[in-house]
């Protein structure tokens, strides 16, 4: 156990001064309710995730909090209370965290249970960090559902991708990320969060492109996938998330653009940061086919922020 709270030592725990502060948030990854000891009142029990880290907490609550459910992002309430097991820290309660928080990190909230490759947990990571806050806001706001989180951490590319490894959609996602500010390295006038939140967001409508064949054979599409599919599927994302974060008109209109104009033909009117994303996706897809990368990136329009 790596992370205590603060407060007086029940008995069988470390002694306070060898705790540590809790995180601020956490992914909740497993929760157990069961009647309390006392006859009245809930007994619950569940496994929280932050940062590598993997918290097991216990508190008795009067009734069900039925608004919990695993993958929710959650704080931690201290307080005193009383130890039920030496392996299980008690709490005062835990809160779902409904509405995004712009410090949050989403990708430190990716447990090893939903997918086992640290790295890449990582290095997406490192990409968040490196956008402008409101662009981070942005994204952790898309990503804010667990359950769609989820999905598009663990999810497959296409339907040809059953079975395959946990990720591929974000496996390609994070590459692209990294691909594209390589090809923007020393050049002027590009939007390199903007091109950043475009590569992690531009086939993340995936998450809901897909679900299970009822012959348990494989993935299918799903209703959404078939008639809708998923570059409408984020842009709708976009919108609902731009309603609760402030994100500069000329941010927001640029994204947005480049998530349009990297399906449509390399003569439409495009900018930079389109023309580098879409050599950028040649590139880790087939490199041998990328051809005049160069001369598609010259043609460009100037970034529109």
């Amino acid at each position: 156990m790596s992370d205590f709270i603060t407060t007086a030592a029940p008995s069988g725990t470390p002694a306070a001064s060898e705790r540590r502060p809790l995180a601020p948030y956490y992914r909740l990854t497993s929760l157990m309710r069961l009647p309390a000891k006392s006859g009245t009142g809930v007994y619950n029990e569940a496994t929280l995730y932050h940062a590598g880290e993997t918290l097991r907490i216990a508190w008795t609550s009067p009734t069900v909090d039925s608004r919990l459910r695993r993958g929710d992002i959650v704080t931690v309430r201290e307080g005193r209370a009383r130890a039920h097991r030496p392996e299980v820290l008690p709490v005062l309660r835990i809160a779902r965290v409904d509405q995004p928080v712009a410090a949050v990190n989403p990708f430190d909230l990716v447990p090893s249970s939903w997918l086992h490759d640290r790295a890449l947990t990582q290095r997406a990571k490192n990409l968040w960090e490196q956008m402008e806050r409101p662009l981070q806001h942005l994204v952790t706001a898309v990503f804010w559902d667990g359950a769609r989180f989820y999905r598009y951490v663990t999810g497959p590319r296409s339907a040809a991708d059953y079975p395959a490894p946990p990720g591929a959609n974000f496996r390609r996602s994070v590459a692209l990320a990294e691909e594209a500010l390589l090809l923007a390295d020393g050049l002027p006038n590009v939007a390199r969060g903007v091109l950043i939140a475009a590569a992690l967001l531009h086939e993340a409508g995936k998450a809901d492109d897909f679900h299970l064949a009822a012959d348990g054979s494989g993935v299918t599409l799903s209703e959404r996938g078939r008639w809708i599919g998923y570059p409408q599927t984020v842009l709708e994302w976009l919108a609902v998330a731009r309603t609760k974060v402030i994100v500069p008109d000329a941010l927001y209109h640029l994204l947005v653009h480049v998530l349009i104009a990297v399906h449509r033909p390399p003569e439409s009117p495009q900018a930079i940061e389109t023309a580098i994303l879409k050599v950028a996706r040649g590139f880790v897809d087939s490199p041998e086919r990328v051809r005049n990368a160069d001369r598609l990136i010259a043609r460009a329009s100037p970034s529109l922020h």
